[in-house]
């Protein structure tokens, strides 16, 4: 017989006791990078990271999902645009030693989305960006309007010092 495990959840946040597996509307959110792990497909040598994420704030805080950035050399534009969104940092170009545990706590903004794949439909968070593009609908309530200006996607990343990382 299996010898029981005596654990204590006590310290536990409460985002995550929601359960975080419920189904989100599809809309965009802010999310908290929780943690990652290196993984491996069965039967395949290739590698990706698969990060948790939590949502950050609003009705649907605590809820997670996963986010899979392939260690592919042509699928590494996911875990790029993950660094940018969390960071800033346009890593694009460079070879550096880059320590998964620096992003976490960091929020980025996310898109959920239901796809239908095998007649089932999945609840995935599809994309990140930088959390500062997120829309937020109670930010928009004040009175003063904010001026937008059009710039260049690449005048907006900041060069990166692979020591940072």
């Amino acid at each position: 017989m299996a010898k029981k495990l005596q654990i204590d959840f006590s310290g536990v946040p409460k985002e995550i006791r929601k359960g975080g597996g419920k189904k989100l509307p599809e809309a965009d959110y802010a999310w908290k990078i929780v943690s990652s792990e290196i993984s491996r497909k069965e039967g395949s040598t290739s590698r990706y990271i698969r990060w948790q994420l939590s949502v950050a704030k609003g009705q649907f805080k605590g809820g997670t999902r996963s986010y899979i950035t392939s260690l592919k050399p042509e699928a590494l534009f996911n875990l790029r645009n993950l660094i940018h969104a969390a960071t800033g940092k346009n890593v694009a170009g460079k070879a550096m030693a880059f320590d998964r545990e620096k992003l976490y706590g960091k929020i980025v903004g996310g898109s959920i989305s239901n796809e239908e794949r095998d007649g089932k439909t999945y609840n995935d968070l599809v994309a990140v960006f930088p959390v500062d593009e997120l829309s937020d609908e109670e930010e928009e309530d004040d009175d003063e309007e904010e001026e937008v200006e059009e710039e260049d996607d690449d005048e907006d990343l900041e060069e990166v010092d692979v020591d940072e990382l």
